[in-house]
């Protein structure tokens, strides 16, 4: 796709900094870094939604995340944790129209704020959610 920057990145007509890839994923630093390391870990092919990858894509997108977030607290100086995050569309926050996970490393007192909590529910409202939720999913019962 010629306009999504991540396939353009992907053809090489812009420049990145790639820390890995496999056959299907590749995963190169952010230039706009929330914290010094933040990597995201994308496709190769341009796909806009998680829900579209194939199953092995997904994989190898988990896989490279935590590989890349196990390197990021072993051998990065001052990096304490790792946020890992994926927003699925524009109204979630997603701000490039192609899949990719943030890996965002942390530590205590950085400064960064990510994701808000929410009210506090009544167990039937969660019941409730949780029940249209197993339809979507197609499982009958209750899970545990």
């Amino acid at each position: 796709m010629d306009s999504c920057v991540f396939c353009r990145i992907l053809a090489a007509e812009l420049p990145s900094s790639p820390v890995l890839e496999t056959d299907l994923v590749v995963a190169f630093l952010d230039v706009h870094p929330a914290n010094p390391g933040h990597t995201l870990v994308l496709p190769r092919r341009h796909v806009e939604s998680f829900t579209e990858l194939s199953p092995m894509e997904v994989e190898q997108l988990a896989r490279c995340g935590q590989r890349i977030t196990a390197a990021l607290k072993q051998g990065f100086h001052g990096c304490e944790a790792v946020t890992v995050s994926l927003a699925d569309g524009a109204a979630a926050g997603q701000d490039v129209p192609h899949t990719h996970l943030h890996l965002v490393p942390r530590r205590t007192g950085d400064g960064l704020v990510w994701g808000t909590a929410g009210q506090l529910q009544d167990r039937e409202s969660l019941e409730a959610i949780a029940s249209q939720l197993r339809t979507a999913l197609g499982v009958s019962s209750r899970v545990g």
